[in-house]
């Protein structure tokens, strides 16, 4: 369906936990620190450049390579991704040797798939980003905000019709608690498609530096998911779980950063 299609170029990737406000002084008082780099199982996975400004202009891994652009007011206007097509999707040997062993995607050596440009309103709020792909095809979503100035809705758009619209929920420190995504068939009726809602520990959030990266979720929470609930509702065969519970531990720093997470991953910081 068309609406898989908006939804994986969103790129992006929430059940309630509130933290009392003494369990957060750990949180509240840290130096902020800038992920540069993370290790898997010891090897480099992914690297991060910022520019003079602190905002995060490349992310580097052996998948993909984003490159994001920033106007004189530190908004992001647009990000250009391209793709390692050496990888094929089938074969989980040839992913595993070609992770291991081969270079990180840079703009030189990977296939431009796809630029995001994003527009503001006069309060300087994202309003709308705008897909382009060397494959053609119309595609957009357009966002509203809630009380606090949280994106709430992103309404998903194919050749200028709506194919869908995802509704995000936040718990009191902002952090994104729930996301809803529906389809929006012909007949105008939404079907609820998926749900994942996540629970939070009480410590910074390493990506809450890509902030300006401003989709919610990963670069917006101000700190990091310890469960993760996804819940299918639509049919979706007979070999994919309805239900996919995921839980993550961490080691944290002085500063309240985790360095690792479930074991096999390690963070480090400029």
């Amino acid at each position: 369906m068309k609406i898989k299609i908006v939804f994986l170029s969103v790129l992006l990737v929430v059940i309630f936990l509130s933290c009392k406000k003494d369990e957060l002084s750990v949180a509240e008082n840290s130096e902020v620190m800038f992920l540069s780099n993370v290790l898997i199982d010891e090897q480099p996975y992914y690297q991060y450049v910022y520019n003079d400004s602190n905002l995060v202009s490349e992310e580097s891994s052996k998948f993909d390579f984003k490159m994001h652009h920033y106007n004189a007011k530190n908004q992001l206007v647009s990000s250009d991704y391209y793709w390692n097509n050496t990888i094929p999707n089938s074969d989980v040997k040839m992913i595993e040797t070609t992770l291991s062993q081969g270079d990180f995607i840079t703009s030189g050596n990977g296939s431009k798939g796809a630029t995001i440009k994003y527009e503001y309103d006069s309060n300087d709020q994202l309003t709308k980003a705008t897909y382009s792909r060397p494959s053609g095809g119309s595609e957009y979503s357009a966002f509203s905000y809630d009380e606090n100035n949280r994106i709430d809705k992103q309404e998903l758009y194919w050749n200028n019709i709506q194919t869908g619209y995802i509704e995000y929920l936040y718990d009191g420190r902002g952090n994104l608690i729930k996301e809803i995504l529906n389809d929006l068939p012909e007949s105008g009726v939404a079907i609820l498609s998926t749900t994942t809602q996540y629970v939070f520990d009480n410590k910074q959030n390493p990506y809450r530096s890509f902030k300006s990266l401003m989709l919610p979720g990963i670069n917006t929470n101000h700190n990091n998911i310890i469960k993760e609930i996804y819940t299918v509702h639509q049919d979706a065969g007979l070999w994919i779980k309805k239900v996919h519970i995921t839980t993550n531990s961490y080691e944290y720093n002085i500063n309240g950063y985790p360095v690792s997470k479930n074991g096999n991953i390690t963070y480090v910081y400029n």
